[in-house]
């Protein structure tokens, strides 16, 4: 069942940002919303912003019954990924 409006809005007030840490060079800024975890970092060249997904944590009410999370990525207005 999708998050009910007042669970989705708790979800976006209680996010979290996680900056990078020091003593770990590889690591980037990550933000936290319902438990999924999005990682914003530019590649080892410095030519890419390369963003990844971690869904292993998600809240139950954002998992199909398969266990996957829905994902759509949106680059600017336009939908560029939908799964």
């Amino acid at each position: 069942m999708p998050a009910s409006p007042r669970l989705r809005d708790r979800f976006h007030r209680m996010a979290r940002l996680w900056p990078a840490l020091r003593a770990e060079p590889c690591s980037g800024p990550a933000l936290q919303v319902a438990g999924v975890l999005i990682m914003a970092t530019i590649d080892h060249d410095g030519s890419t912003l390369r963003v990844t997904v971690d869904p292993e944590t998600a809240h139950r009410s954002l998992l199909r019954p398969d266990g996957t999370v829905p994902l759509e990525i949106r680059l600017q207005d336009r939908t560029v990924y939908r799964a």
